[in-house]
C-alpha cells in the first residue's frame, strides 16, 4: 500500500513538472501559519529573467549548520557547490541567485554555499565532479536532485517548484483553490 502511494506521489510530481514546462506557468507561493498554499497562474510562457536586484539569495557558508537549521525549520536543502575562480559560478551568483523568483523560492529552502576549494573532502564524499553544481537534499541528507553547470533563473526555478510541490504532496499541505 505504501509503495502504491509513493508511486502515485512520484507520478503527480512528474505530471506537475510537465504541466509547468509545457504551459509556461508560474507557481505563486503564499506563506500561511500552519500550511502551504500553492496556486498556479499562467504567464503565457513569458518570464522576465532580467529582473534582478543587488541582493542575492541568503546562503549559509557552513554545511553542518545548514543541515541543523533545515532539520529545525523542517525545510529542504539547496546546496550550491562553487569554487572562487569559476567564472560560471560567479555569473550564477550575479544573475541566477539575484533573480526575484529564485530569491522568493529560496525562502522555502535552507540554502548553503560550499566552497569546493576549501571543502574538497566534502565534495569528494558527495561525488561533486564539477563546478558549479546545485544539489537538492532532504534535511536528513537524502539527495533528491543534482544539477550541474551554469543554470539560468528559469532552469533553476522549475526544479525548485517541483521540490516544493513534492514536499507539499508528501505532507498533505496543498490547498486547492
Amino acid at each position: 500500500m505504501q509503495d502504491a502511494m509513493n508511486r502515485i506521489q512520484l507520478f503527480s510530481i512528474i505530471i506537475l513538472g510537465l504541466f509547468i514546462g509545457i504551459l509556461g506557468c508560474n507557481i505563486k507561493l503564499q506563506s500561511m501559519p500552519s500550511s502551504d498554499a500553492v496556486s498556479l497562474s499562467p504567464n503565457n510562457g513569458e518570464t522576465d529573467s532580467t529582473e534582478t536586484t543587488s541582493e542575492s539569495v541568503c546562503f549559509l557558508d557552513d554545511y553542518r549548520t545548514g543541515f541543523e537549521s533545515a532539520k529545525r525549520e523542517m525545510k529542504l536543502v539547496l546546496i550550491f557547490f562553487t569554487i572562487p575562480n569559476s567564472d560560471v559560478s560567479q555569473r550564477m551568483m550575479e544573475t541566477t541567485f539575484r533573480d526575484e523568483e529564485i530569491k522568493r523560492l529560496s525562502n522555502r529552502f535552507v540554502c548553503i554555499r560550499v566552497d569546493g576549494s576549501k571543502e574538497s573532502d566534502l565534495c569528494k564524499s558527495i561525488g561533486i565532479k564539477g563546478f558549479p553544481t546545485v544539489l537538492f537534499m532532504t534535511p536528513q541528507g537524502e539527495e533528491l536532485q543534482r544539477l550541474s553547470g551554469k543554470l539560468t533563473p528559469n532552469q533553476l526555478a522549475l526544479p525548485m517548484h517541483v521540490m516544493i510541490q513534492s514536499t507539499a504532496i508528501k505532507t498533505g499541505a496543498i490547498i486547492r483553490k
